[in-house]
């Protein structure tokens, strides 16, 4: 006989759970069904940490992911798909999270595809790159044998199931393409976004499972985001708006030198949102040092 494995894998999901314990077809279950279970123990991202650009680390959600992913699965619950746009501060991990809870459902069920389009191909690059390194540090027994793998694509052999990343560019893309989760990155930032989203927004059906994820930070008035984040604030639309504020990021703090004075605007934008004044001296010193003394692009940034 056969010795029995201490860890089951993702084929067993498709029928061959012969051998293994009541114990492993529980945690098996539970990898397919729980991301909050999942995420910490497949999934390796990358430490923001310049000094060691190539350190990984457990995916553990932060308080911004963990907000979204709570709002997500509210409305799955409740409606039984996912439609959302995000607004969101920068470098908060939005992307990562959805990036990560797509990469489990192409990997762990059959027949499932996701499509990514991204407003740039620096952005293409570095959300693959993500999908990749998902793949990469995937332990032994959940590494499916890929039928294609290129600088746009992972498919899994034999699942009918995949990821594919594209960049918005002079002309619609997308419409030939065939998914059932798709994710809008920095849509405020896609050139021709109407025709895009024209494109893309129709090959996700209305079915129970299927999910459509937009998420930007913010770009003024722009022609797509900007009117449907204000009529999912209203709730004239199916999406759900969700916010992430900079200040949920425990990295966006600077110890406030003695004897720094902060102004009457200062301390009232604390006031306002409860800040610390680490908080309040990592704000000024952005605005001061990186985006020309205008507290509005500070706005618009974060």
């Amino acid at each position: 006989a056969s010795p029995r494995r201490s860890t089951p894998s993702p084929t067993d999901v498709d029928g061959g759970t012969q051998g293994l314990t009541p114990a492993q077809l529980e945690k098996l279950a539970r990898l397919r069904s729980d991301f909050l279970y999942y995420a910490p123990r497949m999934l390796r991202v990358k430490v923001k940490n310049p000094l060691a650009p190539s350190q990984v680390a457990p995916f553990i959600l932060n308080r911004a992911q963990s907000y979204i992913h709570d709002a997500l699965e509210a409305q799955k619950k409740r409606i039984g798909m996912v439609r959302a746009i995000i607004l969101k501060g920068r470098q908060m991990g939005c992307s990562t999270y959805i990036e990560g809870r797509f990469f489990h459902q192409v990997s762990m069920n059959k027949g499932r595809r996701a499509f990514i389009l991204t407003h740039e191909q620096d952005a293409t690059d570095t959300i693959f790159a993500m999908a990749q390194r998902f793949y990469d540090y995937l332990p032994d027994g959940f590494k499916l044998p890929l039928a294609e793998a290129s600088a746009k694509a992972l498919e899994f052999e034999g699942r009918e199931s995949g990821y594919a990343v594209a960049t918005a560019g002079g002309k619609a893309v997308g419409r030939s393409k065939d998914a059932h989760i798709f994710h809008g990155s920095e849509v405020a930032f896609w050139p021709r976004g109407l025709d895009h989203m024209m494109g893309v927004g129709q090959i996700i059906p209305d079915l129970p499972g299927t999910e459509k994820i937009l998420e930007s930070t913010a770009n003024g008035f722009d022609p797509l985001f900007y009117p449907k984040w204000q009529e999912a604030e209203r709730g004239e639309s199916d999406y759900i708006a969700i916010f992430t504020p900079w200040f949920w990021d425990d990295g966006y703090r600077r110890p406030v030198p003695k004897g720094f004075e902060f102004s009457p605007d200062d301390l009232e934008y604390g006031r306002m949102h409860g800040l610390e004044p680490d908080q309040l001296y990592w704000r000024r010193r952005k605005i001061v040092d990186d985006l020309g003394k205008d507290d509005k692009r500070f706005d618009q940034e974060y």
